[in-house]
Formats: C-alpha cells, sequence, structure tokens
C-alpha cells in the first residue's frame, strides 16, 4: 500500500507471456538475464496454431459465437471447404490472426454458412500462391517455361485484393448504421486508417 508503515501478505499468481524466446534474448545482453530467472519458476512452451491443426476449428467456432454475439448475426457454422482452408493455412498472426478472419468472414457470409468467397484472397487461395523455394529463377535452369501476362495476373491480385476490401469495408458500414467510427471498431482498426482506405473508393464519396 502507497504510504503505508506495515508489510501486508498477498498471495498472487504472475504469468507471463512472450512469442520470444527470452533465454536467447537474455544470451544475447537484449533482456535482463536477473529478471528472466526470477519468474522462470516454471514455464510452458506453447506451439504456434499451424502445428495445432486440431485446435484450429475449435477456436474458430468459438471465435464465431463471440462475432454472432457482437454483430447479431446468426451464422451456423463453415463450409467443408472452408474449413479445410482454415486447417491449412500457416496462420502467421496465431489467434489472433484466426480472430480477425472469422469476425470478417462472418460479416460477409450471406447465408448460414461462412463460404469460401467470405475469406481474405490470401487465406482462401494460399496453396495456389505458393512458390517451389528450390526452383531456379532462370527457366533454362530450373527446365521451368517463363510465365507469360505477369502484369495483368498483379492487375487481377491487385484487383482481388482491393474488391474484397471494399466489400468488407462496406458490410461493416451497413452494421455499423454508416457510423465511421462503429464500423472501424468492427473492422479492428482505427478511424484514420478507414477512412484513408475509404478514399480510394469514389463510391464512398468523400
Amino acid at each position: 500500500r502507497v504510504g503505508g508503515t506495515k508489510d501486508i501478505d498477498i498471495d498472487v499468481r504472475i504469468i507471463i507471456a512472450s512469442n520470444e524466446r527470452l533465454w536467447d534474448l537474455a544470451r544475447a545482453g537484449k533482456f535482463r538475464e536477473d529478471l528472466y530467472h526470477r519468474f522462470n519458476e516454471f514455464s510452458i512452451d506453447v506451439p504456434p496454431l499451424r502445428d495445432r491443426k486440431k485446435d484450429i476449428m475449435l477456436f474458430a467456432h468459438h471465435f464465431l459465437q463471440l462475432t454472432n454475439a457482437e454483430l447479431g448475426k446468426d451464422v451456423q457454422g463453415f463450409e467443408p471447404e472452408v474449413k479445410e482452408i482454415l486447417e491449412n493455412y500457416v496462420w502467421y498472426g496465431n489467434l489472433r490472426e484466426l480472430r480477425n478472419v472469422i469476425k470478417r468472414a462472418t460479416l460477409l457470409a450471406d447465408g448460414q454458412f461462412i463460404g469460401v468467397r467470405s475469406l481474405p484472397f490470401e487465406i482462401a487461395n494460399y496453396s495456389r500462391l505458393q512458390f517451389d523455394p528450390t526452383a531456379s529463377a532462370d527457366s533454362s535452369a530450373g527446365g521451368r517455361e517463363p510465365i507469360s501476362g505477369g502484369a495483368s495476373f498483379a492487375g487481377k491480385l491487385k484487383a482481388a485484393n482491393v474488391d474484397a476490401e471494399y466489400n468488407v469495408i462496406l458490410e461493416a458500414l451497413k452494421k455499423a448504421g454508416y457510423n465511421k467510427s462503429k464500423a472501424a471498431r468492427l473492422l479492428n482498426v482505427d478511424r484514420k486508417t478507414l477512412y484513408n482506405k475509404m478514399k480510394q473508393f469514389k463510391e464512398f464519396d468523400l
């Protein structure tokens, strides 16, 4: 107690979480080693979500229930193809990324089940966007024919991302009664970011 003169017994448990290996940071001089030893009485190493495929749909359904309650929707689940996509994606952002994807997909869902069209482009097409890391950039050395029309492919990819983003913003605005601050909260971005994105689309007439 601030200003007190007597010791007060307390019973607390301190839990510390990090996405970095603190011991490695301590050895490299980037984290206080004495502090590391103070709280490293018991440690639990949690594997990334991509290494726990059985947990992905468990969390996906949990986030779906939370989003339904928050947005007043009644989406029942996921189409089989969506389940396969979610289980095979790498989830670099772990649970935070999964929760954001489920929230946006729920916003876009036009039926009782989330379909592929409701997923972000890069996730729905993740397997198609993978490249062979061992392949040579030189087609003569790698035995692969050069790809023609690269510029048009890039344009289609850009357009796909823009269209998806426009649809997400529009759905959020409708749900929020076209209140930009509320829509920004639904999309998990600040109001300025939402406003800047809306300026890219003449349909919003900003």
